[in-house]
């Protein structure tokens, strides 16, 4: 361990309206974290009085900021990150778009340390060190186990009201195959549904979201829930699939995504995949909801009739994935193994996690912030902007 604690700006949308397993990584660094952090929200400011970088040792830009708007990270603070000596840490996720200018702002800013959802072995073909020269990448995944759902008492599978359930959404046409999987297992499942005699409650619509705490009350309503594998098929290194996708249905509007990809998405199909675990997964485990999934790799975490019921996307198997909802004795096996697993092995709690990042910190980071923050405080109290569309 350092001799004294390293203190780290935390630069991120502080939002509570987020989802909450992004609610759920923003917090976990300052409850986990044995180093000092601080937050600061540069959403929708243009500028900063006060806001002295150098009073901190690390400064972190979290994936809450999507760095390619200047909403978000306006180019004041883009510059004062360049001008910043100390180390320079950003988390990404959706990082499947725009690669080569998210790259060109990850070389203004020069950060030193990037966390990428891609695992090791694509790694260097999306962030080559001709993309980025000097920056040290590691994998981390889109989330964790959150301790607070491990402090629930749980209603046991057999009383729960709801033998299924799901909330996905409607994703853009350029994430490919991977993308569509959430839109193609809501209407898959509501085209098999009728005459088995299941309790649900499935849908991918925007109005239907679920945030804050009702989201752990309907995991925990359910016996099972649906899900798939997170990410893109794609790697959009330029652009270019999303400004073809967004030209052909300006003039085809009513096209469907499979004369979409037709047309334009081919070529891109497949090219790097980012395919990995949804942080739904550690929610569900934790809640001791079973999983009926996608077949998929999900980061090398789960495996099916091990941790879930695998549903074939063409679901010709629906017969069999019904009578093993139906199968209490099934899931509870299910449902205890994906426990031992992913929530009980405490590997991939939020804890850990932050242990991990603790130890990256200490291994490159060096003290020359000042044990005054003075200046931060200040700055915590200029105005806040008023909510406005990014």
């Amino acid at each position: 361990m350092p001799s004294e604690r390293f203190s780290i700006l935390m630069m991120t949308d502080m939002r509570r309206t987020h989802a909450n397993t992004s609610l759920d990584h923003i917090d976990a660094f300052e409850e986990y974290s044995r180093n000092d952090v601080y937050y600061y929200d540069p959403l929708g400011r243009v500028s900063s009085r006060y806001l002295e970088l150098d009073e901190f040792d690390v400064l972190v830009v979290h994936y809450s900021l999507m760095v390619l708007s200047d909403y978000y990270l306006h180019p004041f603070f883009r510059e004062k990150l360049s001008k910043y000596q100390g180390l320079k840490i950003q988390f990404i996720q959706d990082e499947y778009r725009q690669v080569e200018v998210m790259c060109r702002r990850i070389r203004e800013v020069g950060t030193h340390i990037l966390f990428s959802l891609y695992p090791p072995e694509k790694l260097e073909l999306v962030y080559s060190q001709e993309r980025l020269p000097g920056v040290k990448k590691y994998p981390t995944l889109a989330g964790y186990v959150p301790e607070k759902l491990l402090r629930q008492s749980l209603v046991p599978l057999a009383q729960r009201p709801l033998d299924i359930g799901y909330r996905g959404r409607e994703v853009p046409y350029w994430l490919g195959h991977l993308g569509q999987d959430k839109v193609n297992i809501v209407k898959g499942f509501h085209r098999h549904i009728e005459g088995w005699g299941l309790r649900h409650d499935v849908s991918c619509k925007e109005e239907d979201r679920i945030y804050g705490p009702d989201w752990p009350r309907f995991i925990e309503s359910c016996k099972a829930m649906l899900g798939t594998e997170s990410g893109s098929s794609i790697t959009d290194f330029d652009g270019g699939a999303q400004k073809r996708v967004g030209n052909y249905l300006s003039k085809q509007p009513s096209a469907t995504y499979e004369e979409v990809h037709q047309a334009v998405l081919g070529e891109y199909e497949g090219n790097v995949v980012l395919n990995c675990i949804s942080p739904r997964a550690f929610e569900t485990a934790a809640l001791r909801t079973a999983m009926v999934l996608f077949p998929g790799e999900y980061s090398g975490l789960l495996k099916p009739w091990v941790h879930y019921i695998p549903l074939a996307k063409d679901f010709s198997n629906f017969s069999e994935v019904v009578r093993s909802i139906k199968d209490h004795d099934l899931l509870a096996a299910l449902v205890d193994r994906a426990y031992a697993d992913l929530v009980a092995s405490e590997l991939y709690s939020y804890r850990a996690f932050v242990e991990e990042f603790d130890k990256i910190v200490e291994r490159h980071a060096t003290h020359h912030g000042s044990k005054s923050k003075v200046a931060y405080g200040q700055a915590m109290q200029e105005p806040v902007p008023k909510p406005a569309l990014g």
